[in-house]
């Protein structure tokens, strides 16, 4: 049989015992596990909705999102013609425009003045392969029966383009798919003309003259071919 002291000491060895073990639970149960409250609320800013899950499930989660496209409600892209809606041309270009978006009247200048050099240099050199593919049949016959007259009369021409001031609107047309544009060119050049024996019989090689032509280019807005053809020609 125990003694009332032996009971004394296992009571007080029992208690001691329930304190170390209450005190070992306190520290364990006061540490973070990282799924806490506070840091289920602070990683939740942070973790990936989808880190975890499968394609698949993922998947049908971004199905459920209701994605609010940038393009629902801002207005169609503003067409840039070129020219006010006041000018008399600007109907007649964005009809244009809506065969070939990429047109508009400044894009159109660049490729005139580009023309214009172009031609006029083809024509003073007599490269007829040029000019044959950039004017129509009947602008080619004008230009070639001038290069022609120049041969009969022992003559060559000497010219140089020295700047194009400006580039006007003169006439807008659609038919069908059909294009055509008249333009103006205000240009600055040295004209002159030699005959065979190399002396000036015409203009001034050391005087610069302002000269106005008046050129109309086609095109079917419709075709995959990008080029501008030169129908008519006429100088003020």
């Amino acid at each position: 049989m125990q003694t009332d002291s032996e009971s004394f000491e296992l009571i007080i060895i029992l208690a001691l015992v329930a304190v170390f073990i209450l005190f070992q639970l306190r520290r364990t149960l006061g540490k973070k596990t990282g799924f806490d409250p506070a840091d289920d609320q602070n990683e939740d800013h942070n973790r990936n909705p989808y880190e975890g899950k499968s394609r698949q499930d993922a998947q049908m989660d971004e199905d459920n999102v209701v994605q609010f496209r940038p393009d629902m409600d801002e207005p169609d892209p503003v067409v840039n013609l070129g020219l006010s809606k006041s000018s008399p041309f600007y109907d007649r270009i964005m009809e244009i425009n809506q065969f070939d978006r990429s047109f508009n009247v400044r894009s159109f200048y660049d490729g005139a003045e580009y023309a214009y050099g172009l031609i006029l240099s083809a024509f003073w050199d007599q490269d007829r392969k040029t000019l044959r593919s950039m004017l129509s049949r009947q602008v080619f016959d004008q230009f070639d029966g001038a290069i022609d007259s120049m041969a009969s009369r022992k003559v060559r021409s000497e010219n140089k383009l020295m700047d194009i001031e400006k580039i006007d609107l003169v006439e807008v047309s659609l038919t069908g798919s059909l294009a055509e544009v008249t333009v103006e060119f205000t240009s600055h050049m040295i004209m002159a003309t030699r005959d065979a024996d190399d002396k000036i019989i015409e203009g001034n090689v050391d005087k610069t003259i302002q000269v106005t032509d008046i050129w109309t280019f086609c095109r079917d807005v419709k075709s995959a071919d990008p080029n501008w053809t030169l129908v008519a020609t006429r100088t003020d």
